[in-house]
């Protein structure tokens, strides 16, 4: 007799041997989440309690070249030296631009801008800066009080401070947000260009 075919056997797959995983690795991991959710945690607690208040101060103060022409126009040369003071102990703060304007009676007569920088925590920053008028008009009031106050050697001057920072925790960062301050009075001696002999003026800043 003729033999039979047999069928072929049909043999399983074989698993393949799991790998086991890297418990140094797995470590890792977790220590690396585990930070997040702690700077997460810090960042939440820090922003629902909001920023303590970025403290300013106007150190000096002077001018040169002042001059108020007979049609109401100013030109000088304000030299301020403002001192920026972070109070917190553990946020950093970023100025991402920041305008410094010098104004009487609420009307600007310059402004300039200031570069971006970077604030450390419990950090002191001095910014000296000349804000430069330009035959700039006045109004009729405003020359008339200035011209009264330069005989008396002595001009009431405002600074305005206008920047936005963030605000920023180990690897978190806050939104940006926009910071502005009063300085007021500046009192500038007209008739000496140094800036020594003038008292510290405070400055009022909110968020």
């Amino acid at each position: 007799m003729a033999p039979q075919n047999q069928q072929p056997r049909r043999t399983q797959p074989q698993p393949l041997p799991g790998r086991g995983l890297n418990p140094v690795l797995c470590i890792i991991v977790a220590l690396v989440l585990l930070g997040l959710l702690v700077g997460l945690a810090i960042l939440i607690t820090y922003l629902t309690l909001r920023p303590k208040t970025l403290a300013y101060t106007v150190e000096a103060a002077s001018v040169q070249d002042f001059a108020i022409a007979k049609d109401d126009h100013i030109s000088a040369k304000f030299n301020y030296v403002i001192k920026s003071y972070n109070p917190e102990k553990h946020v950093s703060v970023r100025y991402h631009s920041m305008r410094i304007s010098t104004a009487h009676h609420n009307q600007s007569v310059a402004h300039k801008e200031i570069s971006a920088f970077k604030q450390r925590p419990k950090n002191e920053t001095r910014i000296e800066t000349q804000l430069v008028s330009h035959n700039v008009a006045l109004s009729k009031f405003n020359a008339k009080d200035l011209r009264a106050e330069t005989t008396k050697g002595v001009i009431e001057m405002e600074v305005y401070i206008t920047a936005r920072v963030s605000y920023k925790t180990w690897i978190f960062r806050s939104r940006r947000r926009t910071l502005k301050g009063v300085c007021t009075p500046i009192m500038i001696n007209v008739t000496a260009n140094s800036l020594d002999g003038f008292q510290r003026v405070l400055c009022k800043t909110r968020l």
